[in-house]
């Protein structure tokens, strides 16, 4: 198949997410959807999905990953967050000859225990706050194993004290690799679908659907692979304005505020923008680096900018498994630690 036809693919992809509705983080329900759900993922700036390299928790995130080589395996992957918050990830991929690869898993966050309290400040007790994904997987190869395609079916379970939730959503993937497997190109376009059931009656919400494109390239003759991701492809402006933010003239100088639109336009591509790099020292380690412009624009201090943004990494292989650690910098005294462990249950035999 022609290089130029097999870019169509994910082309169309993103168009349909273009042209549908959009939302972006704090806009939609089901957000812990977008949390990175192995360490490899969160080393490489929060979402990775531009390599099929037979690593089944990159088929979370893209579906088109899951093939033959995934047979059997099982992931685990563990992240506490801030606050006694903290989420995870299982799943295990078997493959049928002919048919294709299938995975279920499964994705919590628990939100821990809170006081309640009623409208005069008076407690009356405690109550738990958690959320559930499900997802049945299923991926093949559709011509000479360079170009894959994939899908997702997921179903959402949301528990806020007395308020429940239940949500069904699908993925659909596209991924090619070039014959020398040294160039990748995947697209996604997620959480299509909505809420069946609302916390209230007459309330809807929407849920985070997003697209996404990615790129990645390894030197032939040296041990670096470099990815670009593109997220939330379905809508252009990511920056936050203020809407009590009314002052045209600066207190201070009495000058007028102008917007640069070459500033806006900048930093508009840039929140799109995931950069990333793995140096793959031997089929047994790999050192891990992401920078996301985004988060960083979001959580950090203007005075104390720090390292927030960056995530690094690192995968190494004990016996059978492969471990994944990840450090990801949000802001200041916010940091999250992700544990990963992948293994082959054929190994075990």
């Amino acid at each position: 198949m022609p290089f130029n036809r097999i870019l169509l693919v994910p082309l169309i992809l993103l168009v349909c997410a273009a042209t549908s509705f959009s939302q972006i983080g704090g806009s939609s329900t089901y957000s812990f959807l977008e949390l990175p759900v192995s360490a490899r993922a969160a080393a490489l700036g929060g979402t990775y999905i531009g390599v099929n390299d037979h690593d089944l928790g990159l088929a979370a995130t893209n579906p088109s990953f899951l093939d033959s080589s995934d047979n059997r395996h099982f992931i685990m992957s563990y992240t506490p967050l801030f606050a006694g918050i903290n989420y995870g990830y299982v799943a295990y991929a078997h493959s049928y000859a002919n048919i294709g690869t299938f995975d279920l898993g499964m994705k919590y966050i628990n939100y821990g225990t809170f006081t309640q309290a009623d409208d005069a400040g008076n407690i009356t007790g405690t109550f738990s706050a958690g959320e559930y994904m499900m997802n049945l997987g299923y991926g093949r190869s559709l011509k000479d194993s360079i170009l894959s395609a994939g899908a997702n079916v997921k179903l959402v379970y949301s528990s806020l004290a007395q308020y429940y939730s239940v949500g069904a959503m699908v993925d659909i993937g596209v991924s090619y690799v070039s014959p020398s497997r040294l160039f990748y190109l995947g697209a996604v376009i997620q959480n299509v679908g909505g809420v069946i059931k609302n916390y209230t009656p007459g309330d809807p919400e929407p849920v985070p659907l997003d697209a996404h494109l990615g790129i990645s390239y390894k030197l032939p003759h040296a041990p670096f692979r470099f990815n670009l991701v593109l997220q939330h492809l379905q809508i252009w402006n990511l920056t936050y304005a203020d809407p009590t933010d009314t002052q045209t003239v600066n207190p201070l100088t009495q000058q007028p505020i102008t917007n640069n639109s070459s500033n806006t336009f900048l930093n508009n591509l840039g929140r799109h923008c995931i950069l990333s790099a793995e140096l793959i020292a031997s089929k047994n380690f790999a050192i891990r680096y992401g920078y996301n412009y985004e988060m960083r624009q979001e959580l950090a201090l203007t005075s104390k900018p720090s390292l927030d943004g960056m995530s690094i990494g690192f995968e190494m292989k004990i016996y059978k498994f492969h471990l994944s650690y990840a450090l990801a910098k949000y802001s200041i005294g916010a940091l999250s630690n992700s544990v990963t462990f992948i293994f082959d249950l054929a190994q075990f035999r």
